[in-house]
Protein backbone atom coordinates (compact mmCIF):
# COMPACT_ATOMS: atom_id res chain seq x y z
CA UNK A 1 0.00 0.00 0.00
CA UNK A 2 2.82 2.52 1.09
CA UNK A 3 4.73 1.16 -2.24
CA UNK A 4 1.66 2.85 -4.21
CA UNK A 5 1.32 5.70 -2.33
CA UNK A 6 4.81 6.99 -3.30
CA UNK A 7 4.31 6.18 -6.60
CA UNK A 8 1.62 8.79 -6.92
CA UNK A 9 3.21 11.67 -5.06
CA UNK A 10 6.05 10.88 -7.86
CA UNK A 11 3.87 10.51 -10.53
CA UNK A 12 2.49 14.05 -9.09
CA UNK A 13 5.20 15.84 -8.75
CA UNK A 14 6.55 14.93 -12.40
CA UNK A 15 2.95 16.82 -13.47
CA UNK A 16 3.98 19.76 -11.36
CA UNK A 17 7.11 19.99 -12.98
CA UNK A 18 5.80 19.55 -16.50
CA UNK A 19 2.90 22.22 -15.78
CA UNK A 20 5.92 24.50 -14.55
CA UNK A 21 7.59 24.26 -17.88
CA UNK A 22 4.92 24.88 -20.01
CA UNK A 23 3.73 28.16 -17.83
CA UNK A 24 7.70 29.26 -18.69
CA UNK A 25 7.13 28.11 -22.29
CA UNK A 26 3.91 30.42 -22.58
CA UNK A 27 5.61 33.60 -21.01
CA UNK A 28 8.29 33.59 -23.68
CA UNK A 29 10.82 31.67 -21.06
CA UNK A 30 12.65 28.52 -22.54
CA UNK A 31 14.59 26.00 -19.85
CA UNK A 32 17.42 24.84 -20.62
CA UNK A 33 19.26 21.78 -21.56
CA UNK A 34 20.60 21.01 -18.64
CA UNK A 35 17.78 21.03 -16.33
CA UNK A 36 15.51 19.41 -18.66
CA UNK A 37 18.43 16.37 -18.70
CA UNK A 38 18.35 16.70 -14.85
CA UNK A 39 14.66 16.39 -14.88
CA UNK A 40 14.79 13.46 -16.89
CA UNK A 41 17.25 11.23 -15.14
CA UNK A 42 15.51 12.27 -11.84
CA UNK A 43 12.22 10.53 -13.08
CA UNK A 44 13.52 7.54 -14.44
CA UNK A 45 15.56 6.56 -10.68
CA UNK A 46 12.46 7.21 -8.82
CA UNK A 47 10.93 5.20 -10.69
CA UNK A 48 13.50 2.87 -11.18
CA UNK A 49 13.81 2.51 -7.54
CA UNK A 50 10.18 2.00 -6.69
CA UNK A 51 10.33 -0.83 -9.19
CA UNK A 52 12.78 -2.85 -7.47
CA UNK A 53 11.17 -2.33 -3.97
CA UNK A 54 7.96 -3.12 -4.96
CA UNK A 55 9.20 -6.46 -7.11
CA UNK A 56 11.70 -7.48 -3.83
CA UNK A 57 9.28 -7.41 -1.55
CA UNK A 58 7.62 -9.94 -2.96
CA UNK A 59 7.35 -13.33 -1.01
CA UNK A 60 9.66 -16.54 -2.56
CA UNK A 61 9.02 -19.47 -2.90
CA UNK A 62 10.44 -22.32 -0.29
CA UNK A 63 14.28 -23.57 -1.08
CA UNK A 64 14.25 -27.50 -1.67
CA UNK A 65 16.74 -28.45 0.57
CA UNK A 66 16.48 -32.08 0.22
CA UNK A 67 17.17 -32.55 3.94
CA UNK A 68 14.64 -34.73 4.38
CA UNK A 69 14.71 -36.89 1.68
CA UNK A 70 16.13 -40.62 1.37
CA UNK A 71 19.52 -40.78 -0.94
CA UNK A 72 19.00 -43.86 -3.35
CA UNK A 73 22.20 -46.13 -2.41
CA UNK A 74 23.44 -49.16 -3.91
CA UNK A 75 24.18 -51.63 -1.05
CA UNK A 76 26.44 -54.66 -0.30
CA UNK A 77 26.83 -57.10 2.67
CA UNK A 78 30.10 -58.12 4.77
CA UNK A 79 30.63 -61.45 4.57
CA UNK A 80 33.34 -63.44 5.95
CA UNK A 81 35.81 -64.98 3.29
CA UNK A 82 39.87 -66.09 2.42
CA UNK A 83 41.37 -63.24 0.48
CA UNK A 84 44.86 -63.87 -0.47
CA UNK A 85 47.51 -60.34 0.03
CA UNK A 86 47.68 -58.71 -3.76
CA UNK A 87 50.96 -56.58 -4.00
CA UNK A 88 50.59 -54.47 -7.02
CA UNK A 89 53.83 -53.09 -8.51
CA UNK A 90 55.40 -52.09 -12.29
CA UNK A 91 57.15 -54.65 -14.23
CA UNK A 92 59.61 -54.00 -16.41
CA UNK A 93 60.31 -56.54 -19.11
CA UNK A 94 63.59 -57.77 -19.76
CA UNK A 95 65.24 -60.16 -21.96
CA UNK A 96 66.28 -63.30 -20.27
CA UNK A 97 69.90 -62.95 -22.17
CA UNK A 98 71.53 -60.86 -24.48
CA UNK A 99 74.34 -61.48 -26.75
CA UNK A 100 76.26 -59.69 -29.19
CA UNK A 101 77.23 -61.41 -31.92
CA UNK A 102 81.31 -60.34 -32.46
CA UNK A 103 83.64 -61.81 -35.51
CA UNK A 104 86.66 -64.34 -33.80
CA UNK A 105 88.69 -63.43 -37.64
CA UNK A 106 88.83 -60.68 -39.20
CA UNK A 107 87.93 -60.36 -43.27
CA UNK A 108 85.14 -58.83 -46.17
CA UNK A 109 82.17 -60.09 -44.91
CA UNK A 110 80.98 -61.45 -48.24
CA UNK A 111 77.01 -62.45 -46.79
CA UNK A 112 74.00 -61.42 -44.16
CA UNK A 113 71.75 -65.00 -43.70
CA UNK A 114 69.11 -63.05 -41.80
CA UNK A 115 66.86 -59.78 -41.69
CA UNK A 116 66.98 -57.39 -39.29
CA UNK A 117 64.44 -58.04 -36.75
CA UNK A 118 64.18 -61.76 -37.48
CA UNK A 119 63.88 -64.95 -34.98
CA UNK A 120 66.70 -67.04 -35.15
CA UNK A 121 67.46 -70.70 -33.86
CA UNK A 122 70.51 -71.84 -32.52
CA UNK A 123 72.90 -72.94 -35.25
CA UNK A 124 71.22 -70.88 -37.67
CA UNK A 125 73.89 -69.14 -40.53
CA UNK A 126 74.14 -65.47 -39.72
CA UNK A 127 77.29 -64.00 -41.08
CA UNK A 128 79.76 -65.47 -43.76
CA UNK A 129 83.43 -64.17 -43.96
CA UNK A 130 85.85 -64.76 -46.98
CA UNK A 131 87.14 -67.44 -46.01
CA UNK A 132 90.04 -68.02 -48.71
CA UNK A 133 92.56 -67.21 -47.05
CA UNK A 134 92.04 -69.23 -43.84
CA UNK A 135 91.42 -72.14 -46.31
CA UNK A 136 95.12 -71.39 -47.91
CA UNK A 137 96.40 -71.80 -44.38
CA UNK A 138 94.42 -74.75 -43.02
CA UNK A 139 95.62 -76.99 -46.46
CA UNK A 140 99.68 -75.37 -45.56
CA UNK A 141 99.18 -76.96 -41.83
CA UNK A 142 97.33 -80.11 -42.92
CA UNK A 143 100.43 -80.57 -45.56
CA UNK A 144 102.72 -80.01 -42.97
CA UNK A 145 100.92 -82.67 -40.51
CA UNK A 146 101.45 -85.02 -43.46
CA UNK A 147 105.09 -84.75 -43.72
CA UNK A 148 105.38 -85.02 -40.24
CA UNK A 149 103.75 -88.06 -39.94
CA UNK A 150 105.70 -89.55 -43.06
CA UNK A 151 108.66 -88.59 -40.38
CA UNK A 152 107.22 -90.58 -37.36
CA UNK A 153 107.10 -93.79 -39.82
CA UNK A 154 110.14 -93.30 -41.12
CA UNK A 155 111.78 -93.28 -37.19
CA UNK A 156 110.06 -96.26 -36.66
CA UNK A 157 111.46 -98.01 -39.36
CA UNK A 158 115.33 -97.24 -38.64
CA UNK A 159 114.24 -98.23 -34.66
CA UNK A 160 112.73 -101.27 -35.88
CA UNK A 161 115.95 -101.74 -38.01
CA UNK A 162 118.30 -101.03 -35.15
CA UNK A 163 116.48 -103.61 -32.83
CA UNK A 164 116.94 -106.10 -35.63
CA UNK A 165 120.51 -105.70 -35.27
CA UNK A 166 120.96 -105.75 -31.76
CA UNK A 167 118.95 -108.65 -31.83
CA UNK A 168 121.50 -110.50 -34.35
CA UNK A 169 124.39 -109.23 -32.00
CA UNK A 170 123.26 -110.58 -29.17
CA UNK A 171 122.86 -113.71 -30.92
CA UNK A 172 126.57 -113.72 -32.47
CA UNK A 173 127.60 -113.27 -28.47
CA UNK A 174 125.64 -116.02 -27.27
CA UNK A 175 127.13 -117.83 -30.66
CA UNK A 176 131.07 -116.66 -29.29
CA UNK A 177 130.44 -117.06 -25.95
CA UNK A 178 129.63 -120.86 -26.81
CA UNK A 179 132.79 -121.03 -28.26
CA UNK A 180 134.35 -119.09 -25.57
CA UNK A 181 133.34 -121.50 -23.05
CA UNK A 182 134.65 -124.47 -25.49
CA UNK A 183 137.97 -122.69 -26.02
CA UNK A 184 138.47 -122.89 -22.06
CA UNK A 185 136.89 -126.47 -21.94
CA UNK A 186 139.68 -127.76 -24.46
CA UNK A 187 142.46 -125.53 -22.53
CA UNK A 188 142.07 -126.96 -19.09
CA UNK A 189 142.26 -130.73 -21.33
CA UNK A 190 145.23 -129.85 -22.24
CA UNK A 191 146.94 -128.37 -19.58
CA UNK A 192 146.46 -131.48 -18.03
CA UNK A 193 147.28 -134.03 -20.65
CA UNK A 194 150.71 -131.37 -20.74
CA UNK A 195 151.42 -132.19 -16.94
CA UNK A 196 151.13 -136.09 -18.15
CA UNK A 197 153.48 -135.44 -21.44
CA UNK A 198 150.24 -136.48 -23.56
CA UNK A 199 150.60 -133.61 -25.70
CA UNK A 200 152.86 -131.05 -26.64
CA UNK A 201 153.56 -127.40 -25.03
CA UNK A 202 152.90 -126.43 -28.19
CA UNK A 203 149.59 -127.67 -28.49
CA UNK A 204 148.53 -126.52 -25.02
CA UNK A 205 149.69 -122.87 -26.01
CA UNK A 206 147.82 -123.81 -28.87
CA UNK A 207 144.54 -123.99 -27.03
CA UNK A 208 145.00 -121.43 -24.50
CA UNK A 209 145.61 -118.80 -27.41
CA UNK A 210 141.97 -120.46 -28.51
CA UNK A 211 140.48 -119.62 -25.48
CA UNK A 212 142.14 -115.88 -25.48
CA UNK A 213 140.42 -115.19 -28.93
CA UNK A 214 137.23 -116.52 -27.96
CA UNK A 215 136.96 -114.37 -25.13
CA UNK A 216 137.49 -111.16 -26.83
CA UNK A 217 135.63 -112.05 -29.20
CA UNK A 218 133.01 -111.87 -26.52
CA UNK A 219 133.87 -108.80 -25.38
CA UNK A 220 133.78 -107.39 -29.31
CA UNK A 221 130.62 -108.48 -29.63
CA UNK A 222 129.48 -106.96 -26.39
CA UNK A 223 130.46 -103.78 -27.18
CA UNK A 224 128.72 -103.86 -30.82
CA UNK A 225 125.55 -104.24 -28.49
CA UNK A 226 126.24 -101.49 -26.48
CA UNK A 227 126.39 -99.27 -29.74
CA UNK A 228 123.68 -100.69 -31.22
CA UNK A 229 121.36 -100.23 -28.49
CA UNK A 230 122.76 -96.44 -28.26
CA UNK A 231 121.31 -96.38 -31.78
CA UNK A 232 118.36 -97.97 -30.64
CA UNK A 233 117.59 -95.49 -27.51
CA UNK A 234 118.48 -92.63 -30.77
CA UNK A 235 115.78 -93.72 -33.18
CA UNK A 236 113.08 -93.88 -30.18
CA UNK A 237 114.60 -90.23 -29.21
CA UNK A 238 114.24 -89.56 -32.71
CA UNK A 239 110.59 -90.87 -33.05
CA UNK A 240 109.59 -89.28 -29.73
CA UNK A 241 110.54 -85.82 -31.76
CA UNK A 242 108.69 -86.61 -34.85
CA UNK A 243 105.99 -87.82 -32.94
CA UNK A 244 106.29 -84.22 -31.32
CA UNK A 245 106.81 -81.81 -34.31
CA UNK A 246 103.78 -83.97 -35.74
CA UNK A 247 101.33 -82.74 -32.80
CA UNK A 248 102.43 -79.67 -32.75
CA UNK A 249 101.44 -79.11 -36.57
CA UNK A 250 98.22 -80.68 -35.93
CA UNK A 251 97.47 -77.96 -33.26
CA UNK A 252 98.35 -75.77 -35.68
CA UNK A 253 96.32 -77.28 -38.22
CA UNK A 254 93.34 -77.45 -36.17
CA UNK A 255 93.74 -73.70 -35.07
CA UNK A 256 93.54 -73.53 -38.79
CA UNK A 257 90.23 -75.43 -39.00
CA UNK A 258 88.69 -73.36 -36.16
CA UNK A 259 89.27 -70.17 -37.63
CA UNK A 260 87.99 -71.44 -40.91
CA UNK A 261 84.82 -72.30 -39.20
CA UNK A 262 84.32 -68.93 -37.86
CA UNK A 263 84.42 -67.48 -41.14
CA UNK A 264 80.47 -68.41 -41.07
CA UNK A 265 78.87 -67.20 -37.88
CA UNK A 266 75.87 -68.87 -36.45
CA UNK A 267 73.71 -67.88 -33.95
CA UNK A 268 74.48 -68.93 -30.49
CA UNK A 269 70.84 -69.03 -28.53
CA UNK A 270 67.26 -68.70 -30.11
CA UNK A 271 65.96 -65.05 -29.97
CA UNK A 272 65.26 -61.87 -31.66
CA UNK A 273 67.92 -60.18 -33.86
CA UNK A 274 68.30 -56.39 -33.65
CA UNK A 275 69.65 -53.96 -36.28
CA UNK A 276 72.93 -54.77 -38.20
CA UNK A 277 75.82 -52.64 -37.22
CA UNK A 278 77.70 -54.18 -40.15
CA UNK A 279 76.55 -54.59 -43.72
CA UNK A 280 77.80 -56.76 -46.77
CA UNK A 281 81.33 -55.65 -48.18
CA UNK A 282 82.61 -54.34 -45.18
CA UNK A 283 85.96 -55.60 -44.20
CA UNK A 284 85.53 -56.80 -40.37
CA UNK A 285 88.28 -56.88 -37.45
CA UNK A 286 88.47 -59.92 -34.93
CA UNK A 287 87.68 -59.16 -31.44
CA UNK A 288 86.10 -55.70 -32.54
CA UNK A 289 84.34 -53.36 -30.21
CA UNK A 290 81.19 -53.29 -32.37
CA UNK A 291 79.19 -55.86 -32.42
CA UNK A 292 77.49 -57.05 -36.03
CA UNK A 293 74.18 -57.30 -34.36
CA UNK A 294 72.79 -58.22 -31.02
CA UNK A 295 70.22 -61.04 -30.38
CA UNK A 296 67.70 -60.91 -27.39
CA UNK A 297 66.30 -64.26 -25.76
CA UNK A 298 62.78 -63.38 -25.58
CA UNK A 299 61.58 -67.04 -24.87
CA UNK A 300 61.53 -67.40 -21.43
CA UNK A 301 61.64 -63.72 -20.54
CA UNK A 302 62.60 -61.87 -16.98
CA UNK A 303 60.12 -59.22 -15.27
CA UNK A 304 61.61 -57.62 -12.92
CA UNK A 305 59.66 -55.52 -10.36
CA UNK A 306 59.62 -54.52 -6.60
CA UNK A 307 57.38 -55.10 -3.18
CA UNK A 308 57.50 -53.20 -0.13
CA UNK A 309 59.65 -54.46 2.42
CA UNK A 310 56.94 -54.86 4.75
CA UNK A 311 56.13 -57.96 2.75
CA UNK A 312 59.59 -59.15 2.58
CA UNK A 313 58.99 -62.24 5.36
CA UNK A 314 55.45 -62.92 3.94
CA UNK A 315 57.08 -63.24 0.64
CA UNK A 316 60.26 -65.52 1.39
CA UNK A 317 57.54 -68.10 3.41
CA UNK A 318 55.63 -68.19 -0.02
CA UNK A 319 58.40 -68.36 -2.06
CA UNK A 320 60.13 -71.28 -0.23
CA UNK A 321 56.38 -73.26 0.35
CA UNK A 322 55.92 -72.40 -4.08
CA UNK A 323 52.57 -71.29 -3.55
CA UNK A 324 53.75 -67.26 -4.34
CA UNK A 325 52.04 -66.17 -7.70
CA UNK A 326 53.11 -63.70 -10.17
CA UNK A 327 51.05 -62.70 -12.95
CA UNK A 328 51.87 -59.64 -15.41
CA UNK A 329 48.76 -57.67 -16.95
CA UNK A 330 49.66 -56.14 -21.01
CA UNK A 331 48.73 -52.93 -20.92
CA UNK A 332 46.79 -53.13 -17.69
CA UNK A 333 44.30 -55.04 -19.17
CA UNK A 334 43.12 -58.14 -17.31
CA UNK A 335 42.19 -60.47 -20.30
CA UNK A 336 45.75 -59.93 -21.32
CA UNK A 337 47.11 -61.56 -18.05
CA UNK A 338 49.97 -64.06 -18.04
CA UNK A 339 51.26 -66.21 -15.73
CA UNK A 340 54.84 -66.38 -14.10
CA UNK A 341 57.41 -67.95 -11.75
CA UNK A 342 59.84 -65.76 -9.27
CA UNK A 343 62.98 -66.97 -10.02
CA UNK A 344 65.25 -64.33 -8.43
CA UNK A 345 65.02 -61.86 -5.09
CA UNK A 346 67.74 -59.32 -3.76
CA UNK A 347 69.42 -59.86 -1.34
CA UNK A 348 69.95 -56.19 0.21
CA UNK A 349 66.50 -53.90 0.69
CA UNK A 350 66.59 -50.43 -0.96
CA UNK A 351 67.20 -48.14 1.60
CA UNK A 352 65.78 -45.10 -0.46
CA UNK A 353 62.32 -46.65 -1.12
CA UNK A 354 62.17 -49.29 0.75
CA UNK A 355 61.36 -51.95 -1.82
CA UNK A 356 63.00 -55.20 -2.97
CA UNK A 357 63.68 -56.37 -6.24
CA UNK A 358 62.22 -59.35 -7.79
CA UNK A 359 62.43 -60.95 -10.70
CA UNK A 360 59.42 -63.41 -12.41
CA UNK A 361 60.40 -66.14 -15.57
CA UNK A 362 58.00 -65.86 -17.95
CA UNK A 363 57.14 -68.69 -21.08
CA UNK A 364 56.21 -66.02 -23.35
CA UNK A 365 56.02 -68.41 -26.05
CA UNK A 366 53.24 -66.55 -28.45
CA UNK A 367 55.94 -63.28 -27.80
CA UNK A 368 53.48 -61.12 -25.72
CA UNK A 369 56.11 -59.70 -23.68
CA UNK A 370 58.55 -57.44 -25.29
CA UNK A 371 61.79 -56.30 -23.81
CA UNK A 372 61.56 -52.19 -22.53
CA UNK A 373 57.80 -53.15 -21.87
CA UNK A 374 56.09 -52.06 -18.80
CA UNK A 375 53.55 -54.16 -17.16
CA UNK A 376 51.07 -54.62 -14.25
CA UNK A 377 52.59 -56.79 -12.08
CA UNK A 378 50.29 -59.06 -9.01
CA UNK A 379 52.05 -60.64 -7.09
CA UNK A 380 49.32 -62.92 -4.50
CA UNK A 381 50.12 -64.39 -1.25
CA UNK A 382 48.00 -67.06 0.11
CA UNK A 383 45.72 -65.95 2.79
CA UNK A 384 46.20 -66.81 6.18
CA UNK A 385 42.81 -67.65 7.30
CA UNK A 386 39.26 -65.93 7.36
CA UNK A 387 37.98 -62.40 7.38
CA UNK A 388 35.26 -60.20 6.86
CA UNK A 389 35.54 -59.03 3.28
CA UNK A 390 33.71 -55.78 1.75
CA UNK A 391 33.77 -54.46 -1.75
CA UNK A 392 37.15 -52.12 -2.27
CA UNK A 393 34.04 -49.80 -3.97
CA UNK A 394 32.49 -48.91 -0.03
CA UNK A 395 36.03 -47.68 1.22
CA UNK A 396 36.14 -43.99 1.19
CA UNK A 397 39.10 -41.92 2.45
CA UNK A 398 37.90 -39.57 5.88
CA UNK A 399 39.53 -37.61 7.89
CA UNK A 400 39.86 -40.59 10.11
CA UNK A 401 41.15 -42.78 7.52
CA UNK A 402 39.63 -45.37 5.53
CA UNK A 403 36.06 -45.58 6.17
CA UNK A 404 32.70 -47.30 5.31
CA UNK A 405 29.21 -46.46 5.03
CA UNK A 406 27.09 -48.98 7.21
CA UNK A 407 23.42 -48.55 6.88
CA UNK A 408 21.41 -49.06 10.22
CA UNK A 409 18.62 -51.96 8.67
CA UNK A 410 16.13 -50.00 11.64
CA UNK A 411 15.93 -46.92 10.11
CA UNK A 412 17.43 -47.08 7.09
CA UNK A 413 20.32 -44.48 8.20
CA UNK A 414 24.21 -44.18 7.76
CA UNK A 415 26.76 -44.29 10.10
CA UNK A 416 30.16 -43.41 9.12
CA UNK A 417 32.83 -46.65 10.73
CA UNK A 418 36.20 -46.15 10.35
CA UNK A 419 38.05 -49.25 9.06
CA UNK A 420 41.31 -51.30 9.33
CA UNK A 421 42.42 -52.87 5.88
CA UNK A 422 44.38 -55.89 6.03
CA UNK A 423 44.77 -56.84 2.51
CA UNK A 424 43.48 -56.35 -0.83
CA UNK A 425 42.60 -57.78 -4.06
CA UNK A 426 41.66 -56.54 -7.51
CA UNK A 427 37.69 -56.45 -6.03
CA UNK A 428 37.66 -56.90 -2.08
CA UNK A 429 39.87 -55.75 0.94
CA UNK A 430 40.00 -57.92 4.17
CA UNK A 431 38.74 -55.72 6.68
CA UNK A 432 40.71 -56.22 10.25
CA UNK A 433 37.93 -54.24 12.50
CA UNK A 434 35.40 -51.65 12.01
CA UNK A 435 32.76 -53.43 10.19
CA UNK A 436 30.98 -57.33 11.06
CA UNK A 437 30.13 -59.67 8.92
CA UNK A 438 26.58 -59.42 7.85
CA UNK A 439 26.58 -55.47 8.20
CA UNK A 440 25.55 -53.92 4.83
CA UNK A 441 27.76 -51.26 3.53
CA UNK A 442 27.24 -48.54 0.48
CA UNK A 443 29.30 -49.15 -2.00
CA UNK A 444 27.67 -46.39 -4.53
CA UNK A 445 26.07 -43.30 -3.82
CA UNK A 446 28.79 -42.19 -1.02
CA UNK A 447 29.23 -38.65 -2.46
CA UNK A 448 25.64 -37.32 -0.77
CA UNK A 449 26.21 -38.81 2.41
CA UNK A 450 26.70 -37.32 5.82
CA UNK A 451 26.53 -38.82 9.34
CA UNK A 452 22.88 -40.01 9.73
CA UNK A 453 21.91 -39.55 6.10
CA UNK A 454 18.76 -41.28 5.37
CA UNK A 455 19.14 -43.84 2.69
CA UNK A 456 16.82 -45.30 -0.20
CA UNK A 457 18.49 -48.52 -1.52
CA UNK A 458 18.09 -49.12 -5.15
CA UNK A 459 19.59 -51.10 -7.84
CA UNK A 460 22.14 -49.84 -10.35
CA UNK A 461 21.89 -46.17 -8.72
CA UNK A 462 25.15 -44.02 -9.29
CA UNK A 463 27.49 -42.30 -7.30
CA UNK A 464 25.66 -38.63 -6.42
CA UNK A 465 22.73 -39.69 -8.17
CA UNK A 466 19.36 -38.38 -6.85
CA UNK A 467 15.88 -36.59 -7.43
Amino acid sequence: MSNNIELQEAEKMTETIRADESEKIDHGQKPSIVRFIFLLLLGGAILGGLWYFTNTNKPQAPVDTKKDRAVPVTVSTAQTSVVPTEIKSIGNVLPFSVVNVIPQVSGLLKKVCFTQGQFVKVGDPLFVIDASAYKATLDQASGTVNKDSANVEQAKAALARDKAQVGQMEANLQKDQATSTMAATEANRYQQLLKQGAVSKEQSDQMNTNLAVAQATCEADKKQIENAKSVVDADTAAIQTAVGQKEADQGAQQTAKIQLGWTTITSPLNGKTGSLNVYEGNVVTAQSNTPLVSIAQVKPIYVTFTVPEQYLDQVRNSLKDKTLKVQAEIEGVKANAVNGQVSFIENTVNTTTGTVVMRAAFDNDDHRLFPGQFVDVTATIPAQGATVVVPNTALQTTQQGTSVFVVDPNNNKVHLAPVTVLRSTADSSAIGKGVNAGDVVVTDGQLQLTEGTKVKIVKGAKSGSGD
